[in-house]
């Protein structure tokens, strides 16, 4: 049901930054979903390889964009992480797996009340306590991403997911290198532990900016 879920909801997103799903079969009692092929990877490898900060708050704007149009048509994504932001032949940053999106009003969901779902590497405090999540747990979660773009490592780790779990709702939010201190604020409030102390919206999230720094400071 789940799977079949993700069609429908999709089907109703047109965004640049959206994966484009074609069709959707069962076949052999296996349901299937046949989308645009990403041949560029996914931004999990990009980390890997380093990139500079200016790049990584583009492409934090370009998939907060996306997940704007899903919350315009009440949809959560509840699942960002860098393995599902791939790259299409021109580079550009695609959205994908809706498995675990969520209707904003649909009152009966399939995967239960108080059910924990997702990566807890990503996930918000009040997602990874089972506890009702909206557009503000996907901006944390981004939040995640995007200090993982800048530094090249996840902000809070543990050896077992509950240790992650705790840690995103005790722990303080990590610091930034100097070089990079001018994103700090965006940092702070996507990763507020509280909902109404992050930015309520995207459309709050891409009215920020960083104070300028001078070309050198990069490093």
């Amino acid at each position: 049901d789940r799977f079949l879920q993700e069609y429908e909801l999709i089907a109703r997103v047109d965004h640049p930054n959206v994966v484009r799903i074609f069709d959707l079969g069962i076949a052999d009692d296996h349901a299937y979903i046949a989308m645009e092929y990403c041949s560029r990877g996914s931004l999990k490898r990009r980390i890997t390889e380093g990139m500079t900060s200016e790049q990584a708050f583009a492409w934090m704007r370009v998939i907060a964009g996306a997940l704007g149009a899903l919350h315009a048509v009440g949809i959560y994504h509840r699942d960002m992480k860098p393995t599902n932001i791939m790259f299409r032949e021109d580079d550009s940053p695609v959205l994908i797996d809706f498995g675990l999106a969520k209707q904003a009003h649909f009152k009966a969901g399939i995967t239960g009340t108080g059910a924990i779902f997702g990566t807890p590497y990503y996930m918000s405090p009040e997602q990874g306590q089972g506890s009702p999540v909206d557009q503000r747990s996907d901006i944390y979660s981004l939040g995640i991403v995007f200090y993982e773009m800048l530094t090249g490592a996840k902000p809070f780790e543990g050896d077992v997911a509950m240790a992650v779990i705790i840690k995103h709702r005790e722990a303080p939010v990590p610091r930034l290198p100097g070089s990079l201190a001018r994103f700090q604020p965006a940092i702070d409030r996507m990763l507020a532990k509280r909902p109404e102390d992050r930015f309520q919206t995207v459309e709050e999230l891409l009215a920020w900016r960083p104070a300028p720094v001078a070309a050198s400071a990069e490093g």
